[in-house]
């Protein structure tokens, strides 16, 4: 009978392992998605470029340069998302920021789109590629605002960087997660919590992806970063709940912080369904937020 016991419980330790290693490999896998036209399609004028992040990881991208620009905006897409995703309405918006003089750099993450990389670390190597996309469009600049625009975790890894030192000038996060950990439990809610926790750290330990690197309600609460940040969220989205912007917000203590609540939107979909009136949001926070002196001057050198 002992021996009987001692073989369920082998069984079932053994399904327990085997279930977290699936698991994590589930957790980092990317499906990694086409970039699915260009710029040229809507008529615009682009580079394409490629620069490198810290650990060598190469990232591609485009650069598009208005005339008389007064600031640049980096783009920072989805988890699952390139920089073109049509779901979010990206290369429209592109053109859009285009059109009312700002410069854009609109890039792949790393196992995204036509950029390097194999794996999604939940943003812990992701950093990198925000960090070494703000200092290739600050090279291109000539010292004008730079603007973080990210959508989903492309949003938290805008806040999270801005908050820990990466030099922008304000972050537009529409749909961010409070951790990315919480975000994962959700996704995998029905799975056992030992399971999912095993799961986290065979991921970390072999992947390099850390569930707990990426939570920008605990960095904008640790550094109380002076950045602003505009949070756009949908009040129908039920894969990023509106309460995550909301207690982002309120860990930040920021009193130029804005938050936009899109009645009936889900996630990161403001945009693509009335784009006129988030453009509008984004344009009136930048012009509010940036001192206009700052952007003459940096327009006039």
């Amino acid at each position: 009978m002992v021996w009987v016991v001692l073989a369920l419980i082998g069984v079932v330790l053994a399904a327990h392992l085997i279930g977290a290693l699936l698991l994590a490999d589930s957790f980092t896998r990317i499906r990694r998605r086409r970039v699915e036209g260009t710029p040229a399609d809507l008529g615009l004028r682009y580079e394409e470029v490629q620069f490198t992040a810290d650990d060598g990881v190469a990232l591609l991208g485009w650069y598009l340069e208005s005339p008389g620009a007064r600031a640049s905006v980096v783009l920072v897409h989805d988890a699952d998302g390139t920089r073109s995703d049509r779901s979010h309405g990206l290369l429209l918006l592109q053109r859009d920021y285009l059109r009312r003089g700002i410069n854009v750099l609109a890039f792949d993450l790393r196992g995204r789109g036509e950029s390097g990389g194999l794996r999604d670390t939940f943003g812990a190597r992701e950093r990198l590629d925000v960090t070494a996309a703000v200092a290739f469009a600050r090279s291109r600049s000539n010292g004008l605002p730079v603007v973080l625009h990210g959508f989903g975790m492309g949003g938290s890894l805008a806040i999270v960087g801005a908050a820990e030192g990466l030099v922008v000038d304000l972050v537009i996060a529409d749909s961010p997660s409070a951790t990315a950990r919480a975000f994962l439990r959700r996704r995998y809610a029905k799975v056992p919590l030992p399971t999912f926790l095993l799961a986290c750290r065979i991921a970390f330990r072999r992947f390099g992806a850390d569930a707990d690197a990426l939570a920008p309600i605990h960095s904008v609460a640790r550094t109380k970063s002076e950045v602003p940040i505009l949070f756009i969220h949908g009040e129908a989205n039920h894969l990023v709940a509106v309460t995550n912007s909301l207690n982002i917000a309120a860990a930040s203590l920021n009193p130029r912080n804005v938050i936009w609540r899109v009645p009936g939107e889900g996630h990161c979909t403001a945009y693509r369904h009335a784009p006129d009136a988030y453009m509008r949001r984004c344009l009136d926070f930048i012009e509010t937020a940036l001192p206009s002196r700052r952007i003459q001057i940096a327009a006039a050198g």
